[in-house]
């Protein structure tokens, strides 16, 4: 398949990107694989809902994407967040659990953007927007939720290559990439191999077509046409993240960067399948201790509740 032009939110996004203040930013150098699930592992997002009796509703994964004095923005797609009354919360890099203050879920596209209040020393991650190609390494990091032989949750970071570009994207969806991906992983990051976030995971290789057809409003026929690509692993480019966040006024300190990844001066980096990802401490989650932090979160909203009424 010819390689397809990003969609014309495109000019959207860099009218944005021009107007956002810089993060910290990651270099534009290649990198190797632990260099990058580092970058991975500090901004990469576990949302998790539940409702009125505290009974867990699902998760998904996310990017923390802007951090605003206080109020730290993350974003996911719009199928993890779709649950009528639930309370989402964050669970970042430093174990901590946070309430998502608001949601944003984009009409057109499988995305959405989650907000909360955080305070300390979070890092988001750095975007960039130029044109993918065919055949070019990619990273891939989320939460699945299946595999753990503990019972809890574990990250999980894959590398892979991007196997095609759709010439029209379907909810959005438009690369297509052949790294492993299991349920939980929506939302989670697809990083150039400079671990910079270029797209944002939502369609995995076992997903059934009928749950992608009714998750994405288009007939089972178009998501069985989805299947049938190349590994059936799709993301939507943060460019057209970046167009409807301009157009929805979510005007946020983005780092947007538009170079692709340049070579070392060394040359030496570790390619896929050359590097297999070792979760740590932070990489992993017990049930009963993240039910006990959700306990503990909302016990506290409830009182703040009670006294101020709201």
């Amino acid at each position: 398949m010819k390689q397809a032009t990003l969609p014309a939110l495109c000019s959207a996004a860099l009218v944005l990107a021009a107007q956002m203040p810089l993060q910290a930013r990651v270099s534009d150098t290649v990198k190797s694989g632990p260099e990058i699930n580092e970058i991975s592992q500090r901004t990469t997002l576990l949302i998790m809902g539940f409702n009125n009796n505290r009974q867990s509703l699902g998760h998904g994964s996310g990017s923390l994407i802007a951090k605003d004095g206080n109020t730290c923005v993350g974003v996911t797609n719009a199928h993890v967040i779709d649950t009528p009354g639930a309370r989402f919360l964050v669970r970042t890099s430093d174990q901590a659990v946070h309430q998502v203050t608001d949601v944003r879920a984009f009409a057109n596209e499988d995305l959405a953007v989650v907000t909360f209040e955080c305070q300390g020393n979070y890092e988001p991650i750095t975007i960039a927007t130029y044109q993918l190609s065919p055949g070019q390494t990619v990273y891939l990091s989320g939460w699945p939720g299946d595999g753990d032989p503990t019972g809890g949750l574990t990250r999980q970071f894959t590398s892979g290559t991007i196997s095609t570009l759709l010439d029209r994207p379907v909810g959005g969806y438009q690369v297509g990439y052949t790294n492993v991906t299991r349920s939980g992983m929506s939302g989670g990051q697809v990083l150039d191999d400079a671990g910079r976030l270029v797209a944002i995971h939502g369609i995995g290789t076992l997903e059934d077509a009928r749950v992608v057809a009714q998750r994405l409003n288009v007939p089972v026929e178009t998501a069985q046409g989805l299947a049938q690509k190349t590994g059936f692993n799709y993301g939507i480019p943060v460019t057209t993240f970046l167009g409807r966040a301009s157009q929805a006024g979510l005007n946020f300190p983005y780092d947007v960067v538009f170079s692709s990844p340049q070579a070392s001066a060394s040359g030496a980096v570790t390619r896929p399948g050359d590097y297999t990802h070792q979760p740590n401490a932070s990489d992993r989650v017990s049930f009963d201790d993240m039910l006990g932090n959700v306990n503990q979160l909302l016990d506290t909203v409830n009182r703040f509740r009670r006294i101020f009424g709201f």
